[in-house]
């Protein structure tokens, strides 16, 4: 995404703006090493800046920390709770990223817990969809590397993240 490579270059010049209600932000991780956690992190904000050249020149966004959510209230409160991701001193968790070399990845910082780590999403291709562009990414995050290290023993330190941003030109 740091340069597309297609069409969308020339008609993707400009601000985009992230459309919460239509994006995604999925994670799987591991409980007790072995048994599969899924769950989600609402969208709260975000925006994408593109150059002529069609390289990205910024980006940032927002999730919601307090809407951390797996499907089990009780694990839930737990990790929104002050020993994982502290959602009432720190309701948001924050990407942001510059310029990036070309490639299929784009490189920035992930903020939680107010501690910023590097992070590589592996962007796949945008797709236009009318009046928006579809994009779609993944990541692979380490909680401990992040400051959420409760429980290292029965929770797995890596999840799995799985982004669906859909963006849009607004006035």
């Amino acid at each position: 995404m740091s340069t597309y490579h297609s069409a969308l270059a020339t008609t993707a010049v400009g601000r985009w703006h992230l459309e919460p209600d239509d994006s995604t932000v999925e994670f799987t991780g591991r409980h007790f090493l072995f048994l599969p956690v899924q769950g989600s992190f609402p969208v709260r904000e975000g925006h994408v800046e593109v150059a002529e050249d069609g390289a990205l020149t910024r980006l940032e966004a927002v999730v919601s920390a307090t809407g951390f959510e797996t499907g089990n209230p009780q694990r839930d409160a737990t990790v929104r709770g002050p020993r994982f991701l502290d959602a009432d001193r720190f309701p948001a968790l924050r990407f942001t990223a510059g310029p990036s070399g070309a490639g299929a990845g784009v490189t920035g910082l992930l903020e939680v817990k107010g501690r910023q780590v590097p992070l590589t999403l592996a962007v796949d291709e945008p797709a236009a969809e009318g009046d928006r562009v579809v994009v779609r990414a993944t990541a692979r995050v380490d909680r401990h590397a992040c400051g959420v290290g409760a429980l290292r023993g029965l929770v797995g330190g890596e999840l799995r993240v799985r982004i669906r941003a859909v963006l849009v030109r607004r006035p």
